[in-house]
């Protein structure tokens, strides 16, 4: 808004509170320097130099960085967690009949792999319900964090969909590979002897 236009939407002189200057070399002795003799005057109240303020970003950002990995290995071992009990579960409840697959000839991999085709599709199912939920929790998160000074960046880059996919892929697939040497020790014998359960 230009002094003028303030003038005329406010009906008042303008305040001026402010300078903005450019220095022709800087570095932490000059700008200290400058500073201090600066702030002598009694009509100053502080001095704020670009490169401090850029200073401050950069900790924040790194701060943020720290924050943001934490939370990707935390939700990466609940979804790791979460897809082994529904495999576990999947697999106490179908017992049974996982073990009469076995008893008619049908070979690990194949018995494995009728129990991952499900996990494969619940890991699809989160990862575009992921999509949808994380664009606006990442919106709401940009908003609450942001401060008066500093405003974080609202896109999302198309390359952190394809790594929040292969996270969650890579998880699914650990965990099909710990349920398919669980699947390899089913006791034929006693899963058929076990009372079914109605």
């Amino acid at each position: 808004m230009s002094s003028s236009l303030y003038e005329k939407l406010f009906d008042k002189k303008i305040p001026s509170n402010e300078i903005l200057s450019k220095i022709t070399s800087s570095s932490n002795s000059i700008e200290d320097k400058l500073s201090q003799r600066i702030l002598k005057s009694p009509a100053v109240m502080t001095v704020n130099f670009i490169s401090s303020v850029k200073k401050t970003f950069q900790d924040v950002v790194n701060n943020l960085l720290s924050v943001v990995l934490v939370l990707i290995v935390s939700a990466g071992t609940l979804a790791f967690v979460v897809l082994y009990n529904l495999t576990n579960i999947n697999i106490t409840e179908r017992i049974r009949e996982l073990a009469t697959m076995k008893v008619l000839g049908f070979y690990d991999d194949e018995v494995s792999m009728y129990v991952m085709r499900e996990n494969f599709i619940l890991t699809v199912i989160g990862i575009l319900l992921g999509f949808v939920m994380g664009i606006f929790l990442h919106r709401y998160l940009m908003t609450t964090v942001e401060v008066e000074i500093l405003m974080f960046g609202r896109n999302i880059e198309p390359m952190s969909f394809l790594y929040s996919a292969l996270i969650t892929i890579g998880f699914s697939i650990l965990v099909s590979i710990v349920v398919h040497f669980q699947l390899k020790k089913v006791d034929m014998v006693q899963s058929l002897k076990s009372p079914e359960i109605d």
